[in-house]
């Protein structure tokens, strides 16, 4: 009775801290092509379009299904896709402080704001990932809270990995590939079993683990993350010990979960002759956005030489507060690996969050920009509490949660990698004033996308389809407006020369109707480009609007009317 008497103040303090960063930030900010791309595939869904059939989309359902339920409950809204946000980020709260509780209330208090302040208010979008990591801190509640010998333990973990799965693929391998690393840890003391098994699952863990860190192709990053999981592979590895049965009942239970999981999803993409597009877009479209140019150029190491010359150059103490608190963010990441390594090799043993959350890291790999850091750091801060919840490192994350609320939440891209790391704020968000979007965005963002509404609805007819090219599926969103093809970007649909004249035979179908460009966008492929071209050759000379051409397509026979004499 006494130790839960002292948890209430600080659960006090706890919800109303957490109430207050998320009330204030989950309506701000937006990234308009990610929102789209999510809100429009809901609008899509609940308009009757089957997903995958349809419409191409690359994940496997069970995100698209929250934002589908968030718009039957409170509107066609971007604002309505935060909601789901916001429960997310306080069950994973919640989590963070059932698991901290032992080591005090002060730590316990620290972890929940912590993972407060580093949930989606740090970048406001109903991002897969953001959906992803709920399954994570499940998981790590899971295995921290049962039987390590039950059944009903390793069911359960399946299902959340299939749930992690068929919610963002990615992001399910590294937390299957860290499970295996948790479970033959607990396997080190069976003097019953034989090596040979535990040596069969680690090294095949360890070569996923690996073949993605080389695919990467950059040495950074391999230090930076990857070798951290591939240590603690081989530690585990080398130690556990279990019989062929134990192996086998644990592979099938954890393997009867995730099938159970992705099971609905399954039956239902049968049930609307889906099922072969869903196969399809969930295990090789997906890698369509693997290994671009600008995905493979970015490196966290860039983050740390800015933040450098902010600390030892900057002119102002914001910047060099900044540049020392973005080095801590980056350096976090292989701090942890250290750590959990040192563990393991000195106790034998090493608490399962930590060591789900080294995995989870790696797949900030995928694209190393701020925002993917964001994704793994929530996941890295409750591991490093679990590890050490001294004073230094809660004091460390309340400066640096403190940091990050006031200098990046809610803070526009537009600041570029630069103003980030300097800490450069931007003008206060407003309401967007834009249909269907009950946001608060920047003022230059709102006026751009209200002209350019306003353009396409004065002049396309109700029932116009629209095309954007190479990706803003925020515009057909907002405007309620239909893409004429089956995808709502170029580079998941225009994949062959056939691809392109199918399009083109879509377009020629639907003119006249506007297809709406971005300049120097990073999506635009060889094909799009393409696309474009005949896109010129057959429209009106473009409305440019902020970074938009606004063209009239007409079709080739067609190509000489213009806006102006509509």
């Amino acid at each position: 009775m006494t130790d839960a008497r002292a948890h209430v103040g600080p659960l006090l303090v706890a919800i109303a801290s957490i109430g207050a960063l998320l009330y204030w930030y989950h309506d701000q900010f937006w990234w308009p092509v990610d929102e789209g791309v999510y809100a429009y595939v809901a609008q899509r869904a609940l308009a009757g379009d089957v997903l995958h059939r349809d419409l191409i989309d690359l994940h496997g359902g069970y995100g698209n299904l929250l934002n589908i339920w968030a718009f039957q409950l409170f509107g066609e809204d971007l604002l309505s896709l935060r909601y789901p946000l916001v429960a997310i980020a306080v069950l994973q709260c919640a989590v963070a402080y059932k698991l901290l509780a032992p080591a005090g209330s002060t730590v316990a208090l620290t972890g929940a704001i912590t993972v407060a302040a580093f949930s989606f208010i740090q970048f406001p979008n109903p991002s897969a990932n953001w959906h992803a990591l709920g399954s994570f801190f499940l998981l790590c509640l899971l295995l921290e809270k049962s039987s390590i010998k039950s059944a009903t333990r390793l069911l359960v973990a399946g299902a959340i990995l299939g749930l992690c799965f068929f919610t963002r693929q990615l992001s399910g391998v590294f937390l299957a590939l860290g499970l295996i690393c948790v479970l033959l840890s607990e396997n080190a003391e069976d003097e019953s079993g034989g090596r040979l098994p535990g040596l069969l699952i680690g090294s095949t863990a360890f070569i996923g683990v690996l073949v993605y860190i080389a695919s990467k192709q950059q040495m950074f990053g391999m230090i930076w993350a990857g070798i951290w999981p591939l240590a603690l592979l081989i530690l585990v590895t080398f130690r556990a010990r279990m019989t062929w049965a134990v192996a086998g009942r644990t592979s099938a239970l954890v393997a009867v979960g995730f099938l159970m999981s992705g099971l609905p999803l399954a039956v239902v993409a049968m049930q609307q002759g889906a099922f072969s597009y869903w196969i399809s877009d969930i295990f090789f479209t997906a890698l369509i956005i693997n290994g671009q140019e600008f995905i493979n150029q970015a490196s966290f190491g860039q983050v740390l030489s800015l933040g450098w010359q902010n600390v030892t150059q900057g002119a102002f103490f914001t910047s060099v507060l900044s540049g020392g608190a973005w080095i801590a963010l980056v350096a976090s990441v292989p701090f942890l690996g250290v750590l959990a390594t040192w563990l393991m090799w000195r106790d034998k043993k090493v608490p399962a969050p930590v060591i789900l959350a080294v995995f989870w890291s790696v797949s900030a790999l995928h694209y190393q920009i701020p925002i993917y850091l964001f994704f793994a750091l929530p996941a890295v801060f409750l591991a490093l509490l679990m590890a050490r919840p001294g004073q230094v490192m809660t004091v460390t994350l309340i400066a640096l949660s403190a940091y990050m609320v006031v200098f990046q939440a809610g803070q526009p891209l537009e600041r570029g990698l630069s103003g980030t790391v300097a800490g450069l704020r931007a003008p206060a968000n407003e309401p967007a004033a834009l249909p269907r979007v009950g946001l608060r965005i920047q003022p230059s963002d709102a006026e751009t996308y209200r002209r350019m509404v306003q353009t396409i609805d004065t002049v396309a007819r109700v029932d116009e389809p629209l095309m954007t090219l190479p990706m803003d599926p925020e515009l057909n969103f907002m405007t309620g407006r239909k893409s004429p093809v089956r995808f709502y970007g170029t580079p998941l649909g225009l994949r062959s020369a056939e691809d392109l004249r199918t399009t083109v035979r879509a377009l020629d179908t639907a003119a006249p109707l506007f297809v709406v460009h971005r300049r120097q966008d990073k999506y635009l492929t060889p094909l799009s480009k393409m696309l474009l071209e005949q896109v010129r050759d057959r429209s009106d000379v473009p409305v440019s609007v902020g970074p938009f051409d606004l063209y009239r397509y007409r079709s080739l026979e067609n190509s000489t009317a213009s806006i102006a004499g509509r």
